[in-house]
C-alpha cells in the first residue's frame, strides 16, 4: 500500500465500549468556562478589527500592509510571502518584526503598530479590552 500511514489505523470495536467513554474524556470536550473565553476573545477581535484594519491603513507603508495581511490575516509562512512578491524571506521578516541595528530594534510593521497604539491609546482597542479582560475574570 502505498502512502499507507499507520498513525490512522482503524481499531475496529464494540460501540458499547465507545458509549461508556466519558464526554469529559473526549478529545473536543469544552468546558462552559471553556465556551464563555472563546466567545469573548471572539467578540474582542470582532470589535478591534474595524479600529486595527484603520491603523494598519494610515500608519503602514504599502509593502508592509501587504505582508501583514498575507502573514496573519491569509496565515502565510514568510517563505510563501517572499515566493508571492517576490521578495527574500529575510526581507519579509524585516518587514513584520524590524531589525537590530547597534543593539537596539529597528523598523518592522509590528513595532509601529505597538508605539502607535501606545503613544495615541486608541479608544475602540482599549474599550475592548477592558471588556476582555472582565469576560475573561468572570469566566475563571
Amino acid at each position: 500500500m502505498s502512502g499507507f500511514n499507520a498513525d490512522f489505523w482503524e481499531i475496529p470495536t464494540s460501540s458499547k465500549y465507545l458509549e461508556n467513554v466519558p464526554a469529559e474524556r473526549n478529545l473536543w470536550f469544552e468546558t462552559e468556562q471553556d465556551r464563555e473565553r472563546r466567545y469573548a476573545l471572539q467578540d474582542f477581535f470582532r470589535s478591534v478589527l474595524p479600529a486595527i484594519n484603520k491603523l494598519i491603513d494610515t500608519r503602514l507603508t504599502e509593502r508592509q500592509r501587504a505582508i501583514l495581511r498575507l502573514y496573519y490575516f491569509k496565515g502565510m509562512t514568510q517563505v510563501e510571502i517572499a515566493a508571492q512578491l517576490d521578495l527574500t524571506q529575510s526581507t519579509v521578516s524585516r518587514h513584520l518584526f524590524g531589525t537590530t541595528r547597534g543593539g537596539k530594534k529597528v523598523g518592522g510593521a509590528i513595532a509601529k503598530l505597538r508605539k502607535t497604539l501606545e503613544k495615541n491609546g486608541y479608544q475602540d482597542v482599549s474599550v475592548a479590552l477592558q471588556a476582555l479582560q472582565g469576560r475573561m475574570s468572570q469566566a475563571s
